[in-house]
Formats: C-alpha cells, structure tokens, sequence
C-alpha cells in the first residue's frame, strides 16, 4: 500500500487560496491543477507498506501524535520543483512542523529511501500537463543537445541569430514560472493544527488521471 501521513489546511484556508488561484487563471495559466481536496501538506512517505503493518504504523502514530502538540501554520510565497510541479510554501511553526515530519518517517515499518524523505514544507497546487514540460536549454524535446547550427530544428541551414535567441529562450523557460511568479507573494490566513491523517494514495484513481486519496486514520496532536 501507497501511504503518507500529511497535514489538511481547513476551508477557510483553502477558499482564500482558491480566489488566488482563479486570479492566475483568468490570466492565462494552465497547467493541471490539484483538485482541492487534494491539497495537502506532505509530512512522510511510505512507498510499499504490506497490509499486515498498517496496524502497527497506526500504533505508532498515536504515539508519535502523543509527543507533539498543535502548532499554527499559514500558506505562504510560491515556486516551483523544475518544470513539473508548482507549489505553495508553508510558514509560521516550520521547525515544530519539520521535527513531527521526522517522527513520522521514523515511524515506517520498511526503511525509507533518501529521494522521498521530507525536505522542504510545502502544498502542491499544479503540475504541468504532459506537452508542458520543456528541455533543459541547449537541448531539443528528446533530450538531445542542439546546436547553433541546425538551431533545434534538424534542418541543414544554418539558423539565423533570432532563431538561435528564441530556442533558448524557449528553452530555459517553464511553463509554470507565470502562475509561480504571480502566486510569490500570496500569503494565506494562519490556522492552528490540531491533528494530522494517515491517507492511501491510490494513483490513477481520481480525477484528471490523478491519485484518489483515502483517510484511514486521524491522530490528534496532544503532546
């Protein structure tokens, strides 16, 4: 099983960052957008976890929501991973925030892998669709460096220096840096965090060819 434990921002919340992110949509932007019940903040990952551990990852959980008490958050600023994956970042009590996200990981029954432990806190909001995503500059769609000669075409003439300009151009730019640029200076509404949720991702399942989540349990922060 696919799970992670994470932290929900309430309605409130998430209405404000809605009419942020319709103001960036009446401007253009169009990458794939998270569904809102979607959104979310990561604490652990859990890639492969056989069913027969998920009672004991929820044991110790509990134990892990005992050691810590509730902390205030807001969502704030924007950017994005690449050219993949836009995000709205986390302030308020980050460090508290870091340290609950550290014992959760601990907390995984299978020892877990350096490239899904937490770094960063953040709420992914988009991510790019499939035509999006560019090549690195000085490359072409399939990976292949260009030259200044055929200008990123294939062709056998020489490309002319305006030519030369604009693939690069094309290239060192993505397609999200519009939304992530106009999203850099939202700042959402404080909530105090009262619990966090132990949730199945089941990817593929849900809308837009996305992850369907399910909440399998809540732990209340009582530390």
């Amino acid at each position: 099983m696919r799970l992670f434990t994470a932290v929900f921002p309430p309605e409130g919340v998430l209405d404000h960052l809605d009419l942020a992110i319709h103001g960036v949509t009446s401007v253009g932007a169009s990458p794939r957008w998270v569904p809102r019940e979607n959104r979310h903040v990561t604490l652990s990952f859990y890639a492969d976890v056989p069913e027969g551990a998920v009672d004991d990852l929820v044991e110790e959980l509990a134990g892990v929501a005992g050691k810590h008490g509730p902390l205030d958050l807001r969502l704030r600023g924007a950017g994005s991973f690449g050219s993949r994956v836009l995000w709205i970042g986390v302030d308020g009590d980050v460090g508290t925030l870091r340290d609950l996200a550290e014992d959760c990981l601990a907390a995984s029954p299978r020892e877990v892998p350096e490239d899904v432990k937490p770094h960063r806190p953040h709420l992914t909001i988009a991510r790019a669709r499939a035509g999006q995503v560019r090549p690195p500059r000085g490359r072409d769609r399939w990976g292949k460096r260009r030259s200044a000669y055929d200008g990123g075409r294939g062709g056998g003439r020489a490309a002319t220096s305006s030519e030369v300009v604009r693939d690069r151009f094309a290239g060192a730019r993505s397609e999200l840096e519009p939304a992530a640029h106009a999203l850099s200076v939202y700042a959402g509404p404080p909530w105090p965090v009262g619990e966090f949720a132990l949730v199945q991702s089941r990817p593929g399942e849900g809308a837009q060819g996305g992850p369907r989540y399910t909440v399998l349990e809540t732990f209340d922060l009582r530390g």
